[in-house]
């Protein structure tokens, strides 16, 4: 008997290209089934928490806190997000195919087929990107870029685990314990 293939979906954003390569962040979000469900919940924690659609580094403090807080009810979320953190490097976008596969073959145990979703990436990014996925033996069936007038919430959600992570990182003691809650609750995984 055949298995079935799972449809994964993978998010991707990446931090640290400011420190010339001192630190760099890679967050993924896979999602498989718990697809909608999650994006509506990210949507409303939004909302609720007034950080809206902002990027990490955009919203007020209290509005992150508190929607990283929030973020911790989503029992959806439980085994979906890694991270990786790299330091003394500037292979970002090789590192970035690094991470996201290593967190795809986490997720998975059978047969798969990902579409995988990156933020900020131009076209020749996307094209080094790919090229590293395929030679680390990830089964794709898409990958695309999302530009800033695309962002959604599955974007923003990885993009404030980089952020979350790198003030940990930088000696933030909210980020820090907020980074423990998260491994505690199962709901993001260093890689």
């Amino acid at each position: 008997m055949k298995t079935k293939k799972k449809k994964l979906y993978a998010y991707v954003d990446e931090s640290g290209q400011d420190t010339k390569g001192m630190l760099f962040i890679v967050s993924i979000l896979i999602v498989e089934n718990e697809k909608e469900i999650i994006l509506q919940k990210l949507e409303q924690i939004e909302a609720e928490s007034g950080k809206r659609n902002m990027k990490w580094n955009k919203a007020r403090s209290e509005y992150r806190k508190e929607y990283a807080e929030s973020l911790l009810k989503i029992k959806e979320l439980k085994g979906s997000i890694f991270f990786e953190i790299f330091s003394d490097t500037k292979k970002y976008i090789e590192l970035t195919s690094f991470a996201t596969a290593k967190a795809i073959l986490k997720k998975t145990d059978g047969e798969y087929k990902v579409t995988v979703f990156v933020d900020g990436f131009t076209r020749r990014e996307i094209e080094i990107f790919s090229r590293g996925l395929r030679d680390l033996k990830i089964r794709t069936r898409k990958i695309r870029g999302i530009k800033k007038d695309e962002n959604d919430a599955y974007i923003r959600l990885v993009d404030t685990v980089c952020g979350i992570v790198r003030d940990a990182q930088g000696g933030n003691e909210w980020a820090e314990k907020m980074v423990e809650k998260f491994a505690k609750k199962k709901i993001v995984t260093s890689l």
